[in-house]
């Protein structure tokens, strides 16, 4: 039943990622309460009405290290999979040089080259703002 559920659900995905002329990438690492590992790859894209709409292609557990090589091959593998290499027109990461690397790979494979790369605005301010929080709270925490 889960395997026929899965067939299922997978086809009406192939469906929706094929009647869209352009979609992004979005790509990036979670960990679960027990620090393990996963490789999230979510593609949106417009419709003809102007909508967003989201779906999460893969998330999977990567037990080897994130070297840009493994994320390269892991994203390479998903793309030919859900035969999205003509569709895709960006790809957004986090700002880790691992996924920059791993774009740079991608984008140097047959028909990869006109990739746009975007890095995660808001994760840059993230990690800007919780460094410059850094000596407020010391001298919240010493007075």
């Amino acid at each position: 039943m889960f395997v026929k559920s899965y067939k299922h659900n997978q086809e009406n995905l192939q469906n929706l990622t094929q009647t869209a002329e352009n979609v992004s990438f979005i790509i990036d690492f979670w960990s679960s309460r027990a620090k393990y590992e996963y490789l999230r790859i979510t593609t949106t894209r417009v419709t003809a009405n102007f909508e967003i709409k989201d779906v999460m292609l893969e998330n999977k557990y990567i037990p080897s290290s994130h070297a840009s090589r493994v994320i390269t091959d892991e994203v390479y593998k998903y793309i030919e999979a859900w035969n999205l290499k003509y569709y895709i027109i960006s790809i957004s990461t986090n700002n880790e040089s691992n996924m920059v690397v791993t774009f740079l790979l991608l984008n140097q494979k047959d028909e990869y080259d006109k990739i746009k790369h975007l890095l995660y605005t808001a994760h840059t301010f993230q990690l800007v703002i919780g460094k410059g929080l850094t000596p407020a709270e010391i001298l919240v925490v010493l007075n």
